[in-house]
């Protein structure tokens, strides 16, 4: 079994390396996984962006539709007074169309207003996917870094493992026993 010992070191050194090499590895996969979940954050942020854009727009052409809308039952009110008799220039008619114009500023300003929340949430939400991709991108840098000191530990406290075996082997002339 003089052999026995020899083969047992040459092993533990193909050993070594390869965990050396599959820690590695496992830090290029860790680093490819950050790299893709960045690239999603960064497209889901975009996508965010857009969306407030497009929320701003539509509050926009809705605000205008609603004040339309409010400018038709205004003059639909007067029209209305008018056909009835009543002097739309004076008393409780003008306070009646003054109202409608109040009630009216305030519909169109709650649909503006409404869009603009929404895109303040859209855009929120933007904050955060880029705030994701920031870190996943520091993540995917960092990961191999992180691999190959791990691996370079892992060989040197293998190396440092089989040459105190190989010194025990050298000086009892019979094979180590852990």
């Amino acid at each position: 079994m003089a052999f026995a010992a020899p083969l047992a070191l040459i092993a533990g050194i193909a050993g070594a390396g390869i965990s050396a090499y599959g820690t590695a590895e496992a830090g290029q996969a860790q680093a490819n996984a950050a790299n893709y979940n960045a690239a999603v954050a960064a497209n889901n942020a975009t996508i965010a962006n857009n969306n407030a854009a497009y929320s701003v727009a539509a509050g926009q052409e809705a605000t205008s539709t609603q004040s339309r809308k409010n400018a038709a039952v205004s003059g639909k009110i007067k029209a209305t007074q008018a056909a009835s008799g009543v002097d739309v220039n004076t008393g409780s008619a003008v306070d009646v169309q003054k109202s409608q114009r109040e009630t009216g500023e305030l519909d169109s300003e709650t649909v503006l207003n409404n869009s603009e929340l929404q895109a303040y949430g859209y855009r929120s939400q933007a904050t955060g996917f880029q705030a994701t991709s920031q870190l996943e991108t520091e993540e995917a840098e960092q990961a191999p870094i992180g691999a190959d000191l791990s691996a370079a530990g892992g060989l040197l406290g293998s190396a440092s493992s089989l040459g105190l075996k190989w010194s025990q082997l050298g000086n009892t002339g019979t094979t180590a026993t852990t």
